[in-house]
């Protein structure tokens, strides 16, 4: 059998690769009988010698390719997605595909890739597909409910918001969180339910939401929110240097972000670049268009600015982000 599981949701890419290889007849010999190939630099010659090995004392083997079907999407370099040709090598991979022996399971793995890849379709028509595309940011409180449920853990509705606002779509953060919050909570916490309180204490991402939210209120121009944000995170218990750093971080990635965009690089590849990737990334690339280069870096050289009269002791930490805040915004205007 011949599977391809691709998609921007690699949550479910992960799970549903999980099950499909996870029998090969004889669970003791189950690494024995698996075999991964880095699909970047793998041949077709050493991918139908994996293919054509017959397993050892047990049923089936095992053969996962990771990355394939990249090889034939561009975007590095110029940005662009367009898919490439075929490979010459890979030109009748369709037809060798018809001589996988039944007691092979010959697994692609991949990411999103274009409907156009060569790669893609030659091998569809003859596998067993699975696409999975990441749930729209609507449709996620759903999701998460689904779940915590699987989890077997009780969450509150506003605790679902907090993480679908902080995180938005990336199922595996999500994921990721919701495991640590069910173990909290399986240690006698939280009454047995995770509460918005327990993900505002343990999911970074919620506690850096404000920070996206008080640059939008600064760079808009947006004086009383920007002003009553920075202190509410100033009440949460985070220092004035803290706020001001974590603005000056955020600048930075708009300058790069835009930088890229204007060379014609796409969201994933700023994201990587940046080591960011899901609701912040998202949240980064809306914030990116809405300023020129020149005010972002007139606002990050103001930035640096404040954070060395803080240091130097010329102002006081309260005193040096609320000036920075007002000069921000007479920036915007």
């Amino acid at each position: 059998m011949i599977y391809l599981i691709y998609g921007e949701d690699s949550l479910s890419v992960e799970e549903t690769l999980a099950s499909v290889s996870s029998h090969t007849g004889n669970d003791d010999l189950h690494d024995m009988n698996t075999t991964t190939l880095n699909g970047a630099t793998v041949s077709l010659a050493e991918l139908e010698a994996a293919w054509s090995t017959i397993p050892f004392l047990a049923d089936k083997r095992i053969v996962v390719v990771r990355g394939l079907l990249a090889r034939m999407e561009q975007g590095r370099g110029g940005g662009s997605s367009r898919p490439r040709s075929m490979d010459r090598e890979w030109a009748d991979i369709g037809a060798r595909l018809t001589y996988v022996p039944d007691s092979t399971e010959l697994i692609f793995v991949d990411a999103a890739v274009s409907r156009s890849n060569p790669l893609l379709n030659a091998i569809r028509p003859l596998s067993q597909v699975h696409e999975f595309r990441l749930p729209s940011v609507r449709d996620m409180p759903g999701w998460v409910r689904r779940r915590a449920d699987k989890l077997g853990v009780a969450i509150e509705p506003s605790a679902v918001s907090a993480l679908v606002d902080a995180i938005g779509n990336d199922t595996r953060l999500i994921d990721m969180e919701l495991q640590k919050l069910a173990l909290y909570r399986s240690d006698g916490h939280s009454g047995g339910t995770i509460r918005r309180q327990d993900v505002e204490a343990m999911v970074s991402y919620v506690r850096e939401a404000n920070i996206f939210a008080t640059v939008d209120a600064a760079l808009e121009g947006r004086t009383g929110v920007a002003l009553r944000l920075a202190h509410q995170l100033l009440s949460e218990g985070r220092s004035s240097t803290y706020v001001i750093t974590m603005l000056a971080r955020q600048v930075r990635f708009l300058i790069v972000a835009k930088d890229m965009k204007s060379r014609g690089f796409q969201q994933d590849e700023i994201g990587r670049r940046l080591s960011i990737r899901g609701y912040p990334l998202t949240k980064t690339m809306q914030q990116e268009g809405r300023f020129s280069a020149e005010r972002l870096v007139e606002i990050h050289r103001r930035l640096l600015e404040a954070d060395l009269s803080i240091k130097t002791g010329a102002t006081d930490e309260d005193t040096a982000l609320d000036a920075l805040i007002v000069g921000i915004l007479n920036l915007c205007r």
